[in-house]
């Protein structure tokens, strides 16, 4: 039987969800919690995503237009504010949480009051365990995804929610910089694990190098925010990489895409926007 934790809420993000997938995913957590509350970024299956709101309880936040990632986690966590919890569990819309899985995240709201993120181990369901995993019950972490995540309502105030200019993309980054920035922790625990799908990298038969492909719409997004971002927090190393990455980006298109034309244009459209972009455009 799952522990119900008191002070934690649970926030979905939807675009266009595989029902079934969601429905294991607010399923996997009902029990758990007293609050979900999901918010859709105008997909085409909002009747049915409605009739499991309804069947499970869950508010609904329904978007006339796609507002990105970060705004949805924002209109998500000031819901959960409203209602008074102090922690928002956020999950993407084809995760699936195991039993329990919140209250072992619980058990380290409070190793400090500056701990502001407390997330799980992430384990690809095809590439097994990815990015950090401490060797300790647990270990400060200088960035986490958002799905799986725990974040201290109270935190995300103080910094001013997740940057809605941002869109999709570095969202995570920026979040946990600003995070740190302000003095906070981000604290990850072998306790919890979660399985993600992180998306398949298609490889290169040339050169063996990994590279993933994506629409034209989120080339813009990925090789804005790779430049965007650092820039704005004055991380000039990481802008660098930036620059690498988009060149990197640009090439594989070239190498291993279709729709070359489209998506080289948007990646570079993108490119140029983060190099001319400033904070006072947010």
């Amino acid at each position: 039987m799952d522990t119900l934790v008191k002070d934690l809420f649970v926030g979905i993000v939807t675009y266009n969800p595989d029902i079934k997938l969601l429905e294991l995913n607010i399923s996997s957590v009902k029990s758990q919690v007293d609050y979900i509350v999901i918010v859709d970024n105008h997909s085409d299956n909002i009747t049915l995503i409605q009739e499991l709101a309804n069947k499970y309880h869950c508010d609904l936040i329904r978007n006339s237009l796609n507002k990105g990632i970060a705004a949805a986690l924002n209109q998500a966590t000031s819901a959960g504010a409203e209602k008074h919890f102090d922690w928002m569990l956020s999950l993407d819309q084809d995760s699936t949480c195991p039993p329990n899985f919140c209250f072992a995240l619980s058990q380290f709201f409070d190793v400090d009051e500056k701990t502001a993120i407390v997330a799980p181990i992430i384990r690809d369901r095809k590439n097994g365990i990815i990015g950090h995993n401490p060797e300790s019950e647990y270990a400060d972490v200088r960035t986490c995804i958002t799905s799986g995540s725990c974040t201290r309502v109270s935190a995300w105030k103080s910094v001013s929610g997740y940057d809605e200019v941002l869109f999709i993309d570095s969202v995570d980054f920026d979040f946990c910089y600003r995070l740190r920035k302000a003095g906070y922790r981000i604290l990850q625990t072998r306790a919890a694990v979660l399985d993600h799908s992180i998306g398949e990298a298609k490889r290169s038969k040339l050169f063996n190098i990994p590279h993933s492909q994506h629409s034209a719409f989120r080339y813009y997004y990925i090789a804005r925010n790779n430049i965007y971002y650092p820039k704005k927090n004055h991380m000039y190393l990481r802008m660098l990489r930036g620059h690498i990455r988009n060149c990197r980006a640009l090439f594989g298109i070239i190498l291993f895409e279709s729709d070359k034309r489209g998506k080289c244009k948007s990646l570079l459209r993108g490119w140029i926007a983060g190099c001319t972009m400033h904070r006072r455009d947010r």
